[in-house]
């Protein structure tokens, strides 16, 4: 079984987390420029 040091396991969390946390704010941008669009039009 591999051993990871405090270190590997602290900066493998991060590269996860950032991973997360990227995918994440690409869904709300994504989200919010569909409503902005639909929202746009449908008030004209």
């Amino acid at each position: 079984m591999l051993q990871l040091t405090p270190t590997q396991v602290c900066l493998t969390a991060n590269v996860q987390r950032s991973a997360v946390a990227t995918r994440v704010n690409g869904l709300s941008a994504l989200a919010s420029f569909y409503f902005g669009y639909w929202f746009s039009h449908w008030r004209a």
